[in-house]
């Protein structure tokens, strides 16, 4: 039996993955009896230099697929960010569809799109990346592939279909938090879910936030499970309530206790003991 486990947001090269947490990644799949790997986006800032090797590493064990996510967009032109789109392959009895996804500022309705251009292009990642076209015309023009190469598959094909994407396809997965909201406009678009839902689609798998969903809206269970930043992680919270050294600072302030500790022995110790745990939380796993 194959056993798939996809991950999002690796960001290997801002997290400092070393040879140490690479051999931990690998075992904790082994772990697992994974079988089939597929990576849903941000790999890394560096795809060619940083992602591919560490792909190709990962891939003496597994046999590994990926989409990609903003972050690993950096530096690609038009025509190899499409080459890299819309993937299906088979995994024992389904099929996984894999894609990155764009945005459309359809979560955030209440502001302009002048305002909203504006707000990405002073603080947004996604300001270094050039694509061929304004992001609403590159999400349409995404929709559209979409919905066509859906409807190609016959209603066993897609009732049997999984879906990996990295950008957020449903807005009950936005940011709440009022000093975010305003990024909502660039995690993804509404209308994915509508086309998951016209064509029967019942498995999405997704990344991008840095949050974890486990939910079901309208029929279509989706899954987000993303590894994210090294100061969001569960064992750098659970670090600083064992060591009551921190207890002072503001519990909200993420980047002041992130920063006193990142540098410790201490802190790095409790990381590589914890890591395993911190990825089994992040696997999506589906047994095929």
């Amino acid at each position: 039996m194959k056993k798939l486990a996809i991950l999002s947001d690796l960001h290997i090269d801002v997290n400092q993955f070393d040879a140490q947490h690479e051999a931990i990644l690998i075992q904790t799949l082994l772990s697992e009896n994974i079988t089939d790997l597929h990576l849903a986006g941000d790999i890394s800032n560096d795809f060619d230099t940083i992602s591919k090797p560490f792909l190709v590493r990962l891939a003496k064990q597994f046999t590994v697929s990926y989409n990609l996510g903003n972050h690993d967009m950096l530096g690609m032109s038009e025509s190899e960010i499409n080459r890299h789109d819309f993937q299906i392959r088979q995994i024992g009895t389904k099929h996984l569809l894999s894609f990155a996804g764009w945005y459309d500022y359809s979560f955030c309705p209440d502001v302009s799109y002048e305002q909203n251009l504006r707000t990405k292009n002073t603080f947004w990642f996604d300001r270094k990346i050039r694509r061929e076209a304004d992001d609403i015309t590159v999400t349409k023009r995404d929709l559209s592939r979409l919905d066509e190469l859906l409807g190609t598959l016959t209603p066993n094909q897609k009732a049997n279909l999984i879906v990996a994407m990295h950008f957020v396809p449903e807005q009950s997965f936005v940011m709440t938090h009022p000093k975010f909201v305003k990024f909502n406009a660039f995690l993804g678009a509404q209308s994915f879910h509508q086309l998951f839902g016209k064509h029967g689609i019942k498995e999405v798998v997704f990344g991008h936030n840095h949050r974890s969903y486990d939910r079901t809206v309208d029929g279509i269970h989706y899954q987000s499970h993303p590894l994210g930043y090294k100061r969001e992680w569960l064992l750098t919270h659970h670090y600083f309530s064992d060591f009551p050294k921190y207890k002072h600072l503001n519990s909200y302030n993420l980047h002041k206790r992130y920063n006193l500790a990142k540098k410790t022995a201490e802190f790095d110790s409790y990381l590589r003991k914890h890591f395993a745990d911190e990825l089994r939380a992040s696997f999506t796993i589906f047994h095929l």
